[in-house]
């Protein structure tokens, strides 16, 4: 009675899984002799991974193999063909016998001449579908790093103040190394060549690097925080890989502050003319050694130099100004529109 029962339980799981099974197979179709089929008796394709087929470009590196998909479920039979911009006939010399008519498209070792729009089409009885993805095979070339010409570019910042340099390389075969070199003094064949090897350099913290992004180039930032006199000096950005390497120079100069020499050099023209008067017991005169008195006409320029709108103001100005172009321009949208629809007798 027990291998009765037993046998019982198994029989009605085995049941339970086949109906499951079916159930599958009748709502996401089956894959048969490597083209996926559907039970239902009038159903027209429709591709089975709706997300996959979202994706259109495709950038793969040459000598590389890649794998286009489309599968699709149906009404059998389902019929597949693949396109190269159109054409129905895709030769390749490294693949002879390259099958288009699967419900995939395998291409191997690839080259830039297999750059183009991919179509797969699926048909049946009932109607056909077509997904094409566009690929671009990119090709690494085979060169030493070379660097953006300007760059870096000479830099002043005040003493405390932070400063910042940007390296940007063109063409590199393989992921180059940045290093960011700061020079003790500077080499007596510079600008002509730096020489690495017997010169007096400082490597800059890695830490103070930073990525970038500039036109379609990357590169690398260098952060000088807290600039300090030893900070001040030549800088050598130098790139390498394994093919070679490349370099480019920019001075971080101090740039003093024009407002604290104004106030140590100038003096106002009424006290020193009134120590030259108690001085001399004389009014104080034009010459080399005596303070020139500014006329009316540049204490106006002056004055009105000095008066500056705030920055909030014309903000707001400007801002406002937009709004109401804004409004202006959709109620005239909406205007001319609501007077179309009247013409043509439809209701606004």
């Amino acid at each position: 009675m027990r291998k009765r029962e037993v046998w019982r339980v198994i029989f009605a799981a085995w049941t339970f899984a086949m109906q499951i099974a079916m159930d599958e197979a009748g709502s996401n179709g089956l894959i048969y002799k490597g083209q996926p089929t559907s039970s239902p008796s009038s159903a027209s394709p429709r591709f089975v991974d709706s997300i996959r087929m979202q994706q259109t470009f495709i950038a793969w590196p040459a000598r590389h193999s890649v794998r286009l998909k489309c599968k699709a479920s149906g009404s059998s039979p389902l019929r597949f063909q693949w396109l190269k911009d159109g054409d129905p006939s895709i030769h390749r010399r490294l693949q002879p016998r390259l099958k288009t008519n699967m419900w995939y498209l395998k291409l191997k070792d690839l080259v830039p001449l297999d750059s183009g729009k991919y179509t797969c089409i699926v048909s049946n009885t009932y109607g056909s579908i077509n997904h094409t993805y566009t690929l671009r095979v990119v090709e690494k070339s085979r060169t030493k790093p070379i660097l953006k010409c300007g760059f870096p570019r000479n830099t002043s910042a005040e003493l405390g103040q932070n400063a910042s340099m940007t390296c940007i390389v063109l063409i590199s075969g393989t992921l180059p190394d940045f290093r960011w070199l700061r020079w003790n003094t500077i080499p007596s064949t510079f600008p002509d060549s730096l020489d690495f090897e017997n010169g007096s350099y400082t490597l800059v913290n890695p830490r103070q690097y930073q990525t970038v992004h500039v036109g379609g180039k990357y590169g690398v930032k260098v952060n000088i925080w807290n600039v300090q006199p030893n900070d001040l000096g030549l800088y050598t950005c130098y790139v390498s890989n394994h093919l070679g390497s490349d370099y480019m120079s920019a001075f971080l100069t101090e740039e003093k502050d024009r407002r604290k020499e104004s106030e140590v050099t100038t003096e106002k023209p009424e006290e020193k003319d009134f120590a030259n008067h108690e001085n001399t017991g004389s009014p104080p005169l034009r010459g080399t050694n005596a303070t020139e008195e500014i006329p009316p006409a540049k204490q106006a320029v002056t004055r009105s130099r000095e008066a500056k709108i705030p920055l909030s103001v014309f903000i707001g100005v400007l801002s406002t100004w937009a709004v109401i172009t804004t409004i202006a321009l959709l109620w005239c949208h909406l205007y001319h529109k609501k007077i179309r629809a009247a013409k043509t007798g439809v209701e606004f």
